[in-house]
């Protein structure tokens, strides 16, 4: 039938009318029925659940999945229950902190993913969850049954952070939340943004993203708009000019794009402080003072210049030498930053005390804490769990002193002098006697270990400097090797026990960082007798608790070396469960250190040498080409050993000699 020019109009009225009464209908009946139009119900961990709460730039539009467009976004909520887990649609690297506890990584994790593999006890937890790479994407929480979400205490105050590679805290281990950007809103006490891309410059020229229009975009790329009344900044901190130089950007140029970015800036978060900061290499200084001083001149008085000349020294607080900072002039950096801004917001920011960052206390940055060390617990006393944990600081002055809870043995060696033992010390233990020549000087401690524990009262509280002297990062080695083992990795019955073991002698002679995840007496497998099992207790930062899990973005391991299954025997282990146990211990350090290689040493008494091989083999047929097996045979002589199992002083420098270059062969030196 032919139609009339009529027709279709006619029928699109009729479809739209009908539309319209079918969702009246359904509306009505999804009433009568006690429902609801797809919307989530609170506490229900669903993406649309308003006690999540989504800090910084995320797409949430489908109301199924939701999405951050831009470096260090995270969010937070609070549950009931005992376990919680996470949705998420492709592998992904995320963090995930529980009630305030460390950032632990989830690494290549897709699926339903479970945060709390220890179920915590019950009540209220909190979590937080921020993305490092992958599918960034999070599709909702998986609660206990009869759980749900609570709406989190969150802070009512945001910075916003504006910048490059430098602000989204490239290089360093963890990203984003190793910048400056993150650690100056945690220290504020505020919730913090970073709208900040590498690579990116002020000005949009040859290729480069321009961040003075890219900044009102919900992502990084793309070009829809951000609905501004999402969240209203309290502060917003701009660190551009790095990239700007190396695209032709000329100082006029720039100076007028930064003075069009504050105006911009404030006609978008009206009552907000600005804070334009010099850039560390000290690029368009004359001009971005300029900007700020034309928005001044024109009546904004809350736009500020931040001058940064000497936050950082060159070297050692960089990661190269293209102006990226290392997690060390991060901090730093956040440590000058945080009380500029706090100084200007006022009530709205509450910084938190400087007293751990000071010069010579424990959360001072120019101190390296190298091994698993709790500095989580306290911000007063640091407390290192395994043996062969030391830490190494630089310092100016002539003398310097040890502040320790209790009493304690250690080592101390001082520039490149003699190491000294103090035996059965406390309290503030002075290292310098006969003071130092006027300068700087460098420090290293460890505490002495006996059969794994700490004897005594292991606890870093702090150094004592002369008036007037300060900290510095000493230089520090590029690579770490983590040894695994029981008592002879321990270094039991040597003269100096962890510094005279074998694995500290090879650290030190390949000029690398160097962990002892050993215990004295410890076994692969957790026997039923009490024996330390180090297959479960490597992911641990106490051997000898359950929990807490060790954080591991806190180093990353270019070498492992396992010494392990001396003492299984005694315990009844079966030869079947040693393979397995061990097989599994290799999947975990892969886990935790993706790209290092593992050397799984045969025991020197010949122990379980059939089931340590053959792990070794089915982790390469697996696929894991970084693994080798290390056949000891004939390197210890009778001589060599304190009683028929613990190498001596000479025994553990015999297997340093064979063993170092082993590990050179494959990561170098």
């Amino acid at each position: 039938m032919q139609t009339t020019p009529h027709s279709t109009p006619l029928r699109r009225v009729r479809h739209a009318l009908s539309a319209v009464l079918t969702a009246v209908l359904t509306a009505c009946l999804l009433s009568l029925a006690g429902g609801s139009p797809a919307q989530a119900a609170p506490g229900d961990g669903s993406v649309s659940d308003p006690d999540i709460g989504y800090v910084g730039r995320w797409d949430v539009g489908s109301g199924t999945a939701a999405v951050p467009g831009w470096t260090g976004a995270y969010l937070q909520t609070a549950f009931t229950g005992t376990t919680v887990k996470v949705r998420a649609r492709d592998a992904v690297n995320l963090y995930a902190s529980i009630d305030g506890g460390p950032d632990v990584f989830h690494a290549g994790v897709r699926g339903t993913v479970n945060l709390t593999p220890t179920p915590l006890s019950a009540g209220t937890h909190t979590l937080r969850i921020s993305y490092r790479s992958g599918d960034t994407v999070f599709q909702g929480l998986v609660l206990d049954a009869g759980a749900r979400t609570v709406s989190p205490d969150t802070p009512s105050g945001l910075v916003e952070f504006v910048g490059d590679s430098i602000t989204a805290g490239a290089l360093t281990d963890r990203l984003a939340l190793d910048s400056y950007a993150w650690k100056t809103g945690e220290r504020l006490g505020m919730r913090h943004t970073q709208i900040a891309r590498a690579g990116y410059c002020l000005v949009a020229r040859s290729g480069c993203t321009g961040l003075s229009t890219q900044f009102f975009k919900t992502a990084s790329t793309g070009s829809q708009d951000w609905d501004f009344s999402r969240y209203r900044a309290d502060a917003v901190v701009v660190n551009l000019g790095t990239n700007d130089i190396g695209h032709g950007v000329s100082g006029t140029a720039f100076q007028s794009a930064y003075t069009k970015f504050l105006g911009d800036l404030r006609a978008t978060y009206p009552d907000a402080h600005l804070f334009a900061v010099q850039t560390l290499k000290k690029r368009y200084v004359t001009e971005t003072r300029a900007a700020v001083s034309a928005r001044a001149n024109a009546g904004d008085a809350r736009v500020h210049y931040v001058d940064t000349t000497g936050w950082l020294t060159d070297g050692a607080d960089y990661e190269d030498g293209n102006g990226h900072p290392n997690e060390a002039g991060h901090t730093k950096f956040a440590n000058r930053l945080a009380p500029v801004i706090g100084a200007r917001l006022g009530s709205t920011a509450t910084v938190k005390s400087a007293e751990a960052a000071a010069p010579g206390r424990p959360g001072d940055p120019n101190i390296k804490f190298v091994g698993r060390w709790d500095t989580r617990s306290s911000s007063t006393a640091y407390t290192p769990y395994w043996a062969g944990a030391y830490y190494r600081v630089g310092f100016t002055g002539r003398t310097v002193q040890l502040k320790q809870r209790g009493t304690i043995d250690f080592w101390a060696r001082i520039d490149d002098g003699p190491v000294k033992f103090y035996d059965d010390v406390r309290g503030t233990v002075n290292l310098t006697p006969s003071p130092l020549s006027a300068g700087t000087h460098t420090l290293q401690v460890n505490y002495q270990v006996v059969a794994g524990s700490y004897r005594g009262d292991a606890v870093f509280q702090g150094l004592f400097l002369d008036s007037g002297a300060t900290t510095f990062a000493p230089p520090a080695p590029g690579r770490l090797i983590e040894f695994v083992g029981d008592s002879i990795t321990v270094g039991t019955t040597t003269s100096q026990n962890a510094r005279t073991a074998y694995g500290w002698l090879i650290g030190e002679r390949l000029g690398a960082e160097h962990t002892q995840v050993a215990q004295g007496g410890a076994c692969l497998v957790a026997a039923a007798d009490g024996c330390v099992g180090l297959e479960q207790q490597f992911t641990r930062l106490n051997p000898n608790a359950a929990t807490p899990d060790w954080d591991f973005s806190r180093y990353r391991a270019d070498a492992v070396v396992i010494n392990l299954g001396t003492n299984d025997v005694g315990h009844g282990v079966s030869s079947t469960q040693f393979q397995a146990a061990y097989s599994s211990l290799l999947r975990k350090v892969r886990a935790a250190y993706p790209q290092a290689w593992i050397f799984a040493l045969e025991t020197f008494r010949g122990r379980y040498v059939p089931q340590t091989e053959a792990a070794v083999r089915a982790a390469v047929d697996g696929g894991d080409s970084r693994v080798s097996f290390v056949d000891t045979t004939g390197w210890l002589g009778s001589g060599d050993l304190t009683d028929s199992v613990h190498p001596n002083d000479q025994g553990h420098r015999v297997i340093a000699d064979r063993l170092a270059p082993v590990i050179a062969a494959r990561i170098g030196t």
